[in-house]
């Protein structure tokens, strides 16, 4: 969306707006169990369920980002957006060379911080997330 001519932000889309990354990549086979279980919590409104397996697929592979990315769009939906916020910007920093996640992990933080009240921060994440 853009940034309005006059400097000002524009008023804030609902949270609803915001579609997560589904693709994870490549992961052990114990990781794909624990995320496949995630999506199936997540998908039954079961977020406390989703968290605790994408919690421990992430102490499985630790430096896997997208997984990452996965727990703060579920902390998000569990209306913790600081929260989500903070995870995001950790995978944003794990994502590497892979810049569609870098954008998503962007477009999540500034979904939070729409969601805070944080209008001016949102715009700078987006402003981040569209050079990716």
């Amino acid at each position: 969306p853009p940034i309005a001519e006059s400097g000002q932000s524009e008023p804030a889309k609902p949270v609803e707006s915001f579609t997560p990354l589904e693709s994870i990549g490549p992961q052990s086979p114990a990781v794909g169990a624990l995320v496949m279980s995630a999506n199936e919590n997540s998908q039954g409104g079961n977020y406390d369920s989703a968290v605790a397996s994408i919690e421990r697929a992430i102490r499985i592979e630790p430096r896997n980002a997208a997984l990452y990315y996965k727990l703060a769009v579920l902390r998000l939906n569990q209306s913790k957006p600081r929260l989500a916020e903070d995870i995001a910007r950790k995978a944003a920093l794990l994502a590497g060379s892979d810049n569609s996640l870098k954008k998503h992990c962007w477009l999540l933080i500034a979904n939070a911080r729409e969601s805070q009240g944080n209008y001016p921060g949102a715009e700078k994440a987006k402003t981040e997330a569209a050079k990716y």
